[in-house]
């Protein structure tokens, strides 16, 4: 009994190979595990025409270009925390604290933006929470009264949360166009 339950598994989990002929996908299961694809039964997708090898839309590179910049003006406000260090009214283990959390977050929205640049699939998320955040910091600084600080933090957050979810940068993240 365990030997056919075993049988049976190894069919259920033989893996299935996907064939296109004239826009109709079908699946086939019952090949040999071990046959491989051709190149006539690998999909293409038909949205847009293939890219040469290397090249990135505007959308991702004006996108890793506005990432980058937003890292680079953190790390900016990450040393002048640095520099005032020992003055202002937080004590000396908060103000340390508090450039390391500038530093890091600005060394993520960096790793963010290279990662954009590579096409890797984990920076949509990581993007989209760090433009969060700074949508939140936007509202705080605009109940407080400081308007200019507050479009400075919302604009970029605006412009990269809605170049994220373009079709372009979708597709770059989902590997089409490598």
């Amino acid at each position: 009994m365990l030997i056919t339950a075993l049988k049976g598994c190894r069919r259920l989990f033989r893996p299935a190979v996907t064939t296109v002929k004239g826009g109709v996908i079908s699946l086939q299961r019952n090949r040999k595990p071990n046959a491989v694809p051709t190149s006539e039964h690998q999909a293409t997708p038909r949205s847009s025409p293939p890219r040469e090898r290397g090249r990135r839309p505007p959308t991702v590179v004006t996108l890793t270009v506005l990432l980058l910049l937003q890292a680079i003006a953190v790390l900016g406000v990450a040393v002048v925390f640095a520099l005032e260090i020992g003055s202002g009214v937080l004590n000396l283990g908060a103000q340390i604290f508090l450039v390391v959390l500038v530093a890091a977050a600005g060394a993520w929205i960096g790793a963010a933006g290279l990662g954009l640049w590579a096409g890797r699939a984990w920076v949509r998320a990581a993007v989209v929470v760090i433009e969060l955040f700074a949508v939140i910091l936007s509202v705080s600084f605009f109940s407080a009264g400081n308007v200019t600080t507050g479009l400075l933090f919302l604009l970029p957050a605006a412009g990269i949360l809605f170049l994220m979810f373009s079709r372009q940068v979708a597709e770059h993240l989902a590997g089409l166009h490598r």
